[in-house]
């Protein structure tokens, strides 16, 4: 991140550096969107997003990157794109329309509750220019690039990166294409490396629940705060980059409360933990962030009707009439 402080970025959003090293490790978009608009003030690059983009190969962001880049077609790519996206955050939707002889590939944000999202679009579309031209050449480009948010001061950056006409203030993202170009061969694609990602894609799909990705994602940040004890709705909400009334206001569209949703978060992790014969419960009340045995006591007897130990003893008898 040049010109600026990294650490103490990510250090305001609660992310671990080592987190981003992992070939496996990824954070929640909406948390994204608040790093790369914090970066842009930091460093004061008004282009970071697409800075960052640029320099970013697609092939890290792992099994969807080889999906669409191993695609047989540009228009396998794109809907491949679409259906596996879910798997990674569906904070993000994209979309392809026809119109005449145009193809519009839109990218389209959720409310993530960071305002303005220029870094974010312009990360995006960035990205998905790269992941095209490695598809297809580098000397490609679009016939037009547009962005939902409102033109910067200084475009050089924007015509430099896409050789197209870039324009703002649209409903939407979106990245326009000739029709026919969506039909085009993708010449290095690996036929088995891409049937072998698309299984494992489905299988990943098939067991992700029935949960909205904004909804996992706080519901994550909640399991993440709960190691340091109660998790707060102040602490939770920094963790996803938004303000607590913003957190509040989206638990309410799921029908959550703040404090109704830690509950029942700590429930589904007390359940995992207490399968764990190697876990006390002394450890599980600190993982749960219970200060106290007799705490994490009360509030397991609050849900089931009995205590962690008689759980425990009943999953027992079950294991060995199993045997």
């Amino acid at each position: 991140m040049q010109g600026g402080d990294p650490d103490r970025v990510l250090r305001k959003f609660n992310v671990d550096r080592s987190l981003l090293a992992k070939a496996d490790g990824s954070i929640p978009c909406v948390l994204f969107a608040g790093i790369l608009k914090e970066a842009a003030r930091d460093t004061g690059d008004d282009c970071f997003g697409m800075h960052f983009g640029e320099q970013f190969d697609p092939k890290d962001i792992g099994p969807l990157a080889y999906v669409a880049l191993n695609s047989p077609t540009i228009a396998a790519g794109i809907q491949n794109v679409e259906r596996y996206l879910h798997v990674y955050d569906s904070s993000t939707t994209w979309f392809f329309t026809a119109e005449g002889s145009r193809g519009y590939l839109r990218y389209v944000f959720a409310d993530l509750g960071v305002q303005p999202l220029r870094q974010s679009n312009e990360h995006g579309m960035t990205m998905i220019v790269n992941t095209l031209r490695m598809m297809v050449g580098s000397q490609w480009s679009p016939l037009e690039v547009q962005f939902a948010h409102e033109a910067p001061e200084v475009t050089s950056e924007h015509h430099r990166i896409f050789r197209a006409p870039v324009l703002f203030g649209f409903e939407s993202n979106a990245l326009v294409i000739e029709l026919s170009f969506a039909e085009r061969a993708v010449p290095a694609a690996d036929q088995r490396l891409y049937l072998i990602m698309k299984q494992y894609l489905d299988q990943v799909l098939n067991e992700i629940p029935p949960e909205d990705g904004l909804f996992a994602s706080i519901r994550k940040a909640i399991a993440e705060s709960m190691r340091d004890g109660d998790p707060k709705l102040a602490r939770v909400a920094k963790k996803l980059a938004m303000g607590p009334r913003t957190l509040q206001r989206r638990l309410r569209e799921y029908g959550f409360d703040f404090k109704k949703l830690v509950e029942d978060t700590r429930q589904r992790f007390a359940m995992n933990y207490l399968k764990d014969r190697k876990n006390s419960l002394t450890e599980v009340a600190f993982l749960l962030g219970y200060s106290e045995l007799s705490a994490f006591n009360r509030a397991f007897k609050r849900w089931t009707g009995s205590t962690p130990l008689d759980y425990q003893r009943k999953l027992l008898r079950q294991e060995g009439a199993q045997v």
